[in-house]
């Protein structure tokens, strides 16, 4: 009798499991079905067919071993990650080798989803924004509530701060305070958000204001527009109105995908049995197109437009150029050469660098840029480094002996100058120094002959140090991030950080770690003969790292690892929130007065 019972049971077990299958599959067919007219589909709908795939224990060890292989061999920060964070940031150490190896001997017989989101966590407490791991199935989602949340101070004794809201659904509710979310208070909730669940940058002012509006990337807007998977499918917010209205909604999440990744993700992701198969790992490093919004009508009667993103404010006193950097792609270079000529012919005394929302990109446009604006003898970057070892050794041998790689390679001295002297390096050797797993340090030499050719049929400008200041809400990053340091710690150029917490210092720049790349790339690089990440995984890594230095040449500490809050601070509100020609004014009037 028991054993019938038993088997009863079971039959039980199996026919749940196939009707999960099947009711799996057709929630995929859904999915699928809706991104092909590039439609959204329901939250449970998405999550039902993510949970779907099945687990596979091979695959996950060849990705932890993938993984941790990459890291502890390149990772210029897998130590440094161990150490406690420096006063000023705010996250926790990270010993990787240790939560990884934890993860690969726990063999998480759970659903696929489990294993990437265990893969993801450890990088995402380095808080560094060059270093991450995607899965073109899991990873290219956009859950998005159809709202934004931005931060402002009041006027009033205390100074309180409040969420306030802009609702794409229901415009009525705009400008509302959002004094709960989730029964919790709003303000509280935003910060152990952008603590535990933000991962672009070592200060936490600098990710509340990416938690938030008006950053304007693919990193901002974070508590209301997500790439990773919510805990749930929607959020109750209490909101608390003029006229004394008080509501709650409950916002649920429209689920889309990225669309350049939808022909990948319908031809292979659908397929369970593809899934532990597909083999296309590529470096799927976010480009970060920033969006651009309309400019208001006082935005247009404060200045006059000279060219894209190059605008003057005129109060009959001082002129005051305005420069709006928020890409750094090297095809910009003559548009900002133009830019900045055009600001000295209307007369421009001094320079706003308005660098928000800014991604980073081609390091080659921070070095032409402090050689256009603020030009010196000395090598116009930061001193930096890499990880060598043993067996690319010949391979550095290699790339010096030969005329030059057409094509960049990490490991080719040619690319690089020697520290301090900023010479090219005489041979291999001297480039390897002394090793202790690191190369001497070295200076890069990304300028083309293009572009020291334009340098050299460049007018030089005639603002100094002092007639330049930067403006940034904190996401200045990786390029960005060596640009506005170089300028603030070499040429002392002043800095102001918009946003954050209120009365906390907060930095202007985030990650300037160095260099990112993908591990296939660095394997190739490196001639490493290592099994690369299995399917369909981007691995991105630091790779590189910058080093603080002096106006004299002296070399401090790792830049990603120290903390360099701005000169001044400026805070949102109603008005600047929407129209940033006001922080404009507002920034002209610190440059006007500084000493």
């Amino acid at each position: 009798m028991k054993i019938i019972q038993l088997c009863s049971i079971v039959n039980i077990y199996l026919i749940l499991f196939v009707v999960s299958l099947i009711d799996a599959k057709l929630q995929c067919d859904e999915v699928s079905r809706a991104f092909k007219k590039k439609g959204s589909v329901d939250y449970n709908v998405a999550k039902k067919c993510l949970e779907s795939f099945p687990f596979n224990a091979e695959y996950a060890t060849k990705n932890i071993d993938a993984a941790l292989h990459t890291l502890s061999h390149y990772y210029v920060f897998f130590d440094r990650a161990k150490e406690k964070s420096p006063s000023g940031f705010t996250y926790q150490p990270v010993d990787l080798e240790r939560e990884l190896t934890s993860l690969r001997n726990k063999f998480l017989n759970q659903i696929m989803t489990f294993l990437y989101t265990a893969l993801r966590n450890p990088l995402f407490k380095l808080k560094d924004g060059h270093t991450r791991i995607n899965n073109i199935c899991y990873h290219h989602f956009i859950y998005d509530q159809k709202l934004s949340l931005y931060s402002v101070i009041t006027t009033d004794k205390k100074g309180k701060k409040k969420q306030v809201f802009n609702d794409k659904l229901d415009p009525s509710n705009n400008d509302c305070e959002v004094t709960e979310i989730e029964g919790k208070p709003a303000l509280q909730t935003i910060i152990d958000f952008a603590s535990d669940r933000i991962a672009y940058s070592k200060d936490l002012g600098v990710r509340f204001n990416m938690a938030l509006a008006p950053s304007l990337n693919v990193f901002s807007q974070q508590f209301t527009l997500r790439g990773d998977l919510p805990e749930t499918s929607s959020i109750k917010y209490n909101l608390s109105c003029p006229k004394n209205k008080s509501s709650t909604i409950e916002r649920k999440w429209s689920v889309t995908y990225e669309d350049k990744f939808i022909f990948a993700f319908d031809n292979f992701c659908f397929n369970i049995n593809n899934i532990t198969a597909l083999s296309f790992n590529d470096n799927f490093a976010s480009s970060g197109k920033v969006t651009k919004s309309a400019p208001s009508d006082i935005f247009e009667t404060l200045k006059s437009s000279i060219a894209k993103n190059f605008y003057l404010l005129d109060d009959g006193k001082i002129k005051v150029g305005v420069a709006i950097i928020n890409e750094e792609r090297q095809d910009l270079i003559d548009a900002l050469k133009d830019g900045f000529q055009k600001l000295k012919r209307k007369g421009a005394k001094k320079l706003i660098l308005d660098m928000s929302n800014n991604a980073g990109g081609d390091i080659s446009l921070p070095l032409f840029l402090t050689s256009l604006l603020l030009s010196s003898k000395q090598p116009n970057s930061f001193p930096t480094d890499i990880i060598i070892q043993n067996f690319t050794v010949s391979k550095i041998e290699k790339n010096f002996n030969s005329k030059g790689p057409n094509d960049y390679d990490l490991y080719s001295p040619n690319f690089y100058l020697s520290f301090p002297s900023g010479n090219p390096f005489k041979n291999a050797s001297e480039f390897i120094g002394s090793r202790k797993k690191r190369t001497s340090n070295l200076y890069l030499n990304a300028l083309s002959p293009n572009e020291e050719k334009l340098l050299n049929n460049t007018s030089s400008f005639s603002w100094t140090s002092d007639d330049i200041i930067i403006l940034t809400n904190g996401f200045c990053a990786s390029a960005c991030a060596v640009l506005t340091l170089f300028f603030s710690e070499v040429h002392k150029v002043k800095t102001i950080a918009v946003g954050g917490l209120l009365d906390t210092q907060m930095s202007f720049s985030t990650f300037p770690g160095g260099e990112i790349t993908s591990s296939n790339l660095i394997m190739e690089f490196a001639g490493d003969n290592f099994t690369n990440l299995p399917v369909a995984n981007a691995l991105l890594l630091t790779i590189r790292e910058s080093y603080d230095m002096d106006i004299n040449g002296t070399v401090k500490d790792v830049l990603e690892y120290s903390y360099k809050p701005a000169n001044y601070r400026l805070y949102y509100d109603e008005k600047n929130a929407r129209d940033p020609s006001l922080l404009w004014l507002e920034a002209a009037k610190i440059l006007n007065n500084k000493a």
